[in-house]
């Protein structure tokens, strides 16, 4: 009898956890109280304009630079969720509505420079100290000679530095080459190895670009496009030749009509 008592309140809560597994599956439970699932329209009209900010990337030199293979969970973690069957998608909310979170916001591609043998280099033994410097060497120069792209989707202003009530637009010290109108900033820093494009409005209020308590009915506008462009100092210059700033500037405004 004793047992029997002992197995029946096990019994009873594994039927009760049963029987609500809604609740224990809702993936908005650990993420926020402004998270709610996104609808099949939004998902659509989402990934849409994604792959239209994809189309206006520039691609390096491909003689000369080689993407690096990375999968489209990384390079475009948003796009790969669409495509896991029966994926229930989210997203959180701000001032303007819902918009999916960092990272499914942005789009990452890296480009590998393509460096020939050398020939006439002798062959170093494995293991040895030589070996192991020439492997080191070639790990620097292949990461000083990477080409990245990212780019961030955001349902706000790009948020600026307020100093003292001073605004300041460029956190980067020392920029060069510095465009800068209301609804447009460009500069460059690392000695013209970044190039930093913000298209769409700018704030210094904290509070237009902080998550709301509570979920959004509607669906946020893209209401900024913040663009960086990172790597060789020449094929920086290239790549930033190649942004058309009035194709990204069409793509902001509303995502769902």
């Amino acid at each position: 009898m004793i047992v029997f008592i002992r197995i029946v309140p096990c019994i009873v809560a594994a039927v009760l956890a049963l029987s609500i597994p809604a609740q224990a599956q809702n993936p908005c439970d650990e993420i926020g109280s402004d998270c709610r699932l996104m609808t099949a329209v939004e998902v659509n009209a989402f990934k849409e304009r994604l792959l239209a900010v994809k189309a206006l990337l520039p691609v390096p030199d491909t003689a000369r630079y080689k993407f690096n293979g990375a999968a489209e969970a990384s390079t475009m973690p948003f796009i790969a969720e669409t495509k896991i069957p029966g994926a229930v998608i989210t997203c959180r909310s701000w001032p303007a509505g819902g918009f999916p979170d960092y990272p499914k916001n942005s789009l990452l591609f890296g480009y590998d420079g393509q460096a020939g043998p050398n020939k006439n280099k002798p062959a170093k033994k494995s293991g040895s100290p030589e070996d192991i410097l020439t492997s080191v060497q070639g790990m620097m120069s292949a990461m000083e000679n990477r080409v990245e792209v990212t780019v961030w989707l955001l349902p706000h202003p790009y948020l600026v530095d307020n100093v003292n009530g001073k605004i300041m637009d460029i956190r980067d010290e020392d920029p060069t080459n510095v465009e800068k109108s209301a609804t447009f900033l460009s500069w460059e820093s690392g000695e013209g190895t970044n190039v930093h494009m913000i298209f769409g409005p700018r704030t210094a209020q904290e509070s237009e670009t902080v998550n709301t308590e509570k979920p959004a009915n509607n669906f946020a506008p893209v209401k900024c496009i913040e663009l960086l462009i990172s790597g060789p100092k020449d094929e920086v210059a290239t790549l930033k030749k190649k942004i058309n700033r009035r194709a990204f500037e069409a793509l902001l405004g509303p995502v769902v009509k």
